[in-house]
């Protein structure tokens, strides 16, 4: 892994500046892959695409943001916890951010469950346990990102399946691994479709580690 120049980037509310992780390469080497679609590799760090201003508080999405380079490194990303994804999807669909599209709100949405996943089920030295609200919002979230993604073009069959299991629709999710031709898959995808039916069985909505292949 190879650090690049910092980008600097100002809130667009109130102009507060932050600098930003740039990477001239990296690698997956020893990256971990869940159900949700999450990769995590520490070779290959991301910044978040959504930042918090660390002067006024709010949410705004990195990629509609200009920038400058820096001319130092910096290993920030800006990363959200799952408190604040929720923050920021309420600023978001609250009226107070101006031209956010359908498109971005979409992948707020998954972002913010793969935040919920990050907090309740893969950190588990914090032993947290979501409330059944928490269970009731988190599945109002992942239905309305199934909503709104055009499956036959922007996702994956698999993903829509798993998404399911995890709102606790498993019908839903028993029609959806229905219509793949099973048969057909090999590697991580056989790997997910088997977890997925496995877990279905026993009403388990946790999102799962898959194996390294």
């Amino acid at each position: 892994m190879i650090p690049g120049n910092a980008r600097i980037i100002a809130c667009p509310y109130c102009g507060r500046e932050k600098k930003l992780m740039t990477l001239i390469s990296g690698n997956t080497i020893g990256a971990r892959y869940w159900s949700d679609n999450k990769m995590e590799a520490p070779m290959l760090p991301k910044v978040s695409p959504v930042q918090k201003c660390n002067g006024c508080g709010k949410y705004y999405f990195t990629h509609r943001q200009g920038f400058r380079e820096s001319q130092d490194h910096t290993s920030e990303r800006g990363l959200l916890s799952y408190p604040e994804w929720k923050e920021a999807y309420q600023q978001f669909t609250g009226g107070q951010s101006d031209d956010v599209s359908g498109k971005d709100l979409t992948m707020v949405r998954f972002w913010l469950i793969q935040a919920y996943n990050d907090y309740f089920h893969r950190d588990v030295s914090a032993e947290r346990q979501p409330s059944p609200e928490e269970q009731s919002f988190i599945a109002r979230i992942i239905l309305g990102f199934i909503d709104a993604l055009d499956w036959q073009s922007e996702g994956s069959p698999l993903l829509k399946a798993e998404l399911y299991r995890e709102a606790g629709e498993m019908g839903k999710c028993a029609e959806a691994l229905n219509a793949i031709d099973h048969a057909g898959l090999n590697g991580s995808a056989k790997q997910l479709y088997q977890g997925i039916m496995l877990r279905l069985k026993s009403d388990n909505t946790q999102v799962f580690e898959l194996k390294a292949l």
